[in-house]
């Protein structure tokens, strides 16, 4: 339940930004922009709860099946997604090189964590449970992997922000069902 309070937190966040910040139309501009200006505190409320959804649900995952080999690898993915969205948040972009270097990559880190737990986890969900294999789950993890895939391509271009959104709705969407699911 933390961690799906977690993330409805971060959604309520960014969903209010998008009515708060009219200046920054959402095709074009990057989530992270919304960190700067009058509502920045905002978007770091945003990455803040995000982080401790994800690594919420960590714990939550670590404790389904303990004693499968490797199986520390899918929370300590969760937490290293968790921990570069806090990080993510408490630099801002476009404030100083070093800041947004950080930023970047700690959002990076974050974001490539997250799509390789939503991919490891579906396809061994799948596997597991033969009778009851989970296909939204995976559909979902595949989709974010393909828009992960195609981001940086549409990083400096004028659908930057549409392509974030899509592949961030994606990964909420997962994580929220596999939240939900384990709660």
């Amino acid at each position: 339940m933390v961690a799906i309070a977690g993330l409805l937190s971060s959604l309520v966040c960014v969903a209010t930004l998008h009515l708060l910040r009219t200046d920054l139309p959402p095709v074009g501009h990057r989530l992270s922009e919304y960190a700067n200006g009058p509502f920045g505190w905002v978007m770091a409320l945003a990455f803040a709860a995000l982080g401790c959804g994800l690594i919420a649900l960590g714990v939550s995952l670590r404790s389904e099946r303990p004693r499968e080999p490797l199986a520390w690898t899918i929370p300590a993915t969760a937490f290293l997604a968790g921990g570069g969205a806090i990080i993510s948040g408490m630099f801002r972009t476009g404030v100083s090189d070093t800041s947004e270097i950080v930023h970047s990559r700690a959002s990076a880190v974050a974001t490539l964590a997250l799509v390789v737990l939503c991919l490891v986890y579906s396809t061994r969900a799948l596997r597991r449970s033969a009778a009851r294999p989970d296909y939204v789950g995976t559909t979902l993890a595949l989709i974010a992997a393909t828009l992960a895939a195609i981001s940086p391509l549409l990083h400096e271009t004028r659908w930057t922000g549409l392509s974030q959104r899509l592949l961030w709705i994606a990964l909420i969407a997962w994580l929220l069902r596999t939240a939900w699911h384990q709660a």
